[in-house]
């Protein structure tokens, strides 16, 4: 028979798994009294000593829980990346309204709408997917955390997010579903637009808010730019994620503003978010940028 000491078992091991492996029920009672297993949970053990590290305590908190049990809420979010900072407390979701006895320590989330579509395994640990973690995120987290949690999910997971604001769109009378729908629409929404559309768009938020009309689509050197107060010397870009959501436009621009600043110009940039679902901030700021540009500017280039 298997000896405790040569399992490779990780940090914590089930009943289930240890009779799977040949041990009897009295080999393991043995192996508690000795020491070589510490009780966790019911039918869940530390292996080798007491103190676990965190992603022990989470694992040993789903074992705990049943068969589909995942990870879930802000440990899940701490466990895919998603946040850096979150409650670490077990939260784990099953995926039955039935009643189960809920593990001291133990936050239990009974979720009839958890299916097998949101189950991963991350790290050895089963856990809910990142669609579904952003979605329970929403349902319980502050609006900063989310917004840093859908960044990191489209950063390190490649999230789709044009697709996961579709889910969020389905009617499943989920607050969850709906504040994540209302965040992700602010980066998607107008995801679509051309580069001549969202000018346009700007043009039209400059007349709406009363602002002074500027030129478009002027030669600055060997530079073009969307817009320009010319006595003021204030540029306002306008970005859209087609030709200036990659590294080399990334750079480019940042070369780009570089070089008008040391000749004496002020570049501005908003997002196509900003112009259609901000336009009333967009334009305070830009008032405020001509207001503080119209005192001495030094000139020193042309």
């Amino acid at each position: 028979m298997t000896t405790i000491s040569r399992l490779h078992l990780g940090e914590v091991v089930d009943h289930a798994t240890l009779r799977a492996l040949g041990f009897t029920n009295e080999a393991i009672r043995h192996a508690i009294r000795s020491g070589r297993l510490h009780p966790r949970h019911r039918g869940v053990y530390a292996v080798g000593r007491a103190q676990i590290s965190r992603e022990g305590v989470w694992l040993a908190a789903v074992l705990a829980c049943g068969a589909g049990a995942l990870l879930s809420q802000a440990p899940a979010a701490l466990h895919l990346r998603l946040l850096e900072r979150a409650d670490q407390r077990p939260h784990v979701s099953v995926p039955t309204q039935a009643g189960r006895k809920t593990p001291r320590g133990v936050t239990l989330h009974r979720a009839a709408t958890l299916t097998p579509n949101d189950r991963t395994i991350h790290e050895g640990i089963p856990v809910t997917t990142v669609e579904r973690t952003l979605i329970d995120l929403a349902r319980t987290g502050e609006r900063r955390a989310l917004r840093a949690a859908v960044r990191a999910a489209e950063r390190l997971h490649r999230t789709d997010l044009g697709a996961l604001r579709t889910r969020a769109a389905e009617p499943r009378h989920s607050i969850g579903h709906a504040r994540l729908y209302a965040l992700l629409s602010e980066y998607v929404l107008a995801s679509g637009l051309s580069d001549s559309e969202l000018e346009a768009r700007f043009l039209e938020l400059c007349a709406r808010h009363r602002l002074p009309a500027p030129e478009r689509q002027v030669q600055i050197g060997s530079f073009r730019v969307d817009f320009l107060w010319r006595a003021e010397r204030l540029i306002v870009e306008t970005d859209g994620r087609a030709t200036h959501d990659t590294e080399v436009a990334f750079l480019d621009d940042r070369v780009r503003d570089r070089a008008l600043a040391a000749i004496g110009y002020e570049v501005m940039r908003f997002t196509w978010a900003e112009v259609t679902l901000r336009p009333g901030a967009v334009a305070g700021e830009v008032r405020a940028a001509l207001k503080r540009r119209r005192g001495p500017v030094a000139i020193t280039g042309s």
